[in-house]
């Protein structure tokens, strides 16, 4: 019988397979993290959507209220019970192990103040499908905040709160959080599986989509 016997592994050799696996590692356990930025991507297509359906009505051109309505529903929808949770559990975490930075701080409750403007904003969309009179003053003012807060939000977020939490957590950190989201992930707009409340705005994303190809 023929032993096989090996070479031991230089030091520099064994440092960089090392290196390779920590940064294998961090690069899957920082999924959460590409999630979240892929949903901001989603948000952006949308809320550019909005904003020339804004310009449209400021020139008095007609618009589709029906897909206002779906944009804004994914919104509330969406962010309240897939996106917002899950940016949750990285600044609590954040919070919880590296100190009190007030940018995170804040964010949890500025989440639910988006929350009660989407809302508010929504109900509007309601009552001009029920052929409720808006004047368009109105709607034009509560669209533009609605935009605005939005945008806000996001500029803060990829700007610099995700930033900071991408330079500050360890491997160890991510696996925590990455263990705490247990959700399904499915989009019922830019996923797979499409929602019949959304057909509308999903074949709108598809168009534009379609144009850029």
């Amino acid at each position: 019988m023929q032993l096989a016997f090996f070479r031991p592994v230089s030091k520099p050799i064994y440092q960089s397979l090392c290196t390779l696996y920590l940064s294998t590692s961090m690069e899957i356990d920082k999924m959460m993290m590409e999630r979240i930025r892929r949903e901001h991507s989603y948000m952006v297509r949308l809320l550019s959507i909005l904003r020339h359906k804004l310009d449209l009505v400021k020139s008095e051109q007609p618009i589709n209220y029906s897909l206002l309505k779906e944009i804004v529903d994914y919104l509330a929808s969406h962010s309240e019970k897939v996106h917002h949770p899950k940016e949750d559990i990285l600044y609590r975490h954040y919070m919880a192990h590296y100190g009190d930075e007030q940018q995170v701080a804040n964010l949890e409750r500025e989440h639910q103040e988006l929350a009660q403007i989407t809302h508010q904003f929504l109900d509007v969309m309601e009552m001009i499908l029920n052929d409720a009179v808006v004047p368009q003053d109105v709607f034009i003012e509560q669209l533009e905040a609605f935009l605005q807060g939005q945008k806000q939000h996001l500029e803060l977020e990829e700007q610099s709160i995700l930033p900071l939490i991408n330079q500050t957590f360890e491997l160890e950190d991510w696996q925590n959080v990455e263990s705490q989201w247990q959700n399904n992930d499915d989009d019922p707009v830019f996923g797979e599986t499409i929602a019949e409340r959304y057909a509308l705005l999903a074949r709108r994303v598809r168009k534009s989509e379609s144009e850029y190809t």
